[in-house]
């Protein structure tokens, strides 16, 4: 029987009750029920069972728009899973090359216990004209680079920049990190709202945290019942730019 492997660009999570794939190359989400599960387990390398699956946290608001994952309900597992490969071969999705291909092991992430900075109404953070520039144009670029270039070419320039920032620091400076945050937090209000735009508050935290040489995860997960993603910022068990009450309700399905 052929076997099949995760193009390069397609990224696996479980959930409650699906398996959910990520396409960056077209920036879609391709759901998998619990009944097809099992039979792609045998034809996918690496394809997570049904015992993988976490315990369904409650119900959240998703910030980030997409289409819920198909269940492909009616029919038997191994008619299902023969039109999802059939379906996934022709989207680019798997290939046969193990050359080429990566198996479908979901991304590995510490749970969220701790935020990084507690924010407090009656002192405000110091923020200086270094980190009004820099927030400006963490802001600005990142916003140039979500509407003219693809989600695979962002992610990928995100990637590189985080192996090379993390090769030369190899431990993160919490105090820095601490500072740098606070001052992004505390200037997002002028441009945007964080809770409708996770995906480009992360990227440009990324990215102006980056100057302060601190490398962090940007993660992207998703939920499915009702089905909902979410991105934010965490390192190690510590959340930047959201509460981990919050992003527990979201399986990472990406971390960069």
């Amino acid at each position: 029987m052929q076997s099949y492997f995760l193009a390069p660009h397609v990224y696996p999570c479980v959930t409650d009750d699906h398996v959910v794939l990520l396409d960056l190359q077209r920036d879609k989400y391709v759901g998998v029920g619990r009944e097809q599960m099992k039979a792609l387990a045998g034809r996918v390398k690496g394809w997570p069972s049904v015992d993988t699956a976490p315990p369904a946290e409650p119900p959240a608001q998703s910030a980030v728009q997409s289409s819920p994952p198909p269940t492909g309900e009616g029919r038997t597992p191994n008619a299902s899973a023969e039109s999802v490969i059939k379906k996934m071969l022709a989207a680019g999705m798997l290939t046969t090359d193990a050359s080429i291909g990566k198996e479908a092991r979901p991304v590995q992430m510490p749970r969220p216990n701790a935020v990084l900075v507690i924010e407090d109404l009656e002192s405000r953070p110091e923020v200086r004209f270094a980190h009004v520039a820099r927030f400006l144009w963490a802001s600005g670029v990142t916003a140039l680079s979500l509407r003219w270039r693809s989600i695979e070419s962002v992610i990928a320039t995100l990637s590189a920049r985080n192996a090379v920032g993390r090769a030369r620091a190899a431990t993160l400076d919490a105090e820095t990190a601490r500072t740098a945050v606070a001052a992004f937090i505390r200037l997002r209000p002028l441009l945007f709202g964080a809770q409708d735009a996770c995906l480009f508050d992360s990227l440009a935290l990324m990215r102006f945290l980056s100057y302060y040489g601190v490398f962090p995860t940007c993660v992207i997960g998703v939920q499915t019942g009702p089905f909902g993603a979410h991105c934010w910022v965490q390192y190690e068990a510590v959340v930047f730019n959201d509460v981990p009450e919050y992003v527990r309700r979201f399986t990472p399905i990406l971390a960069v």
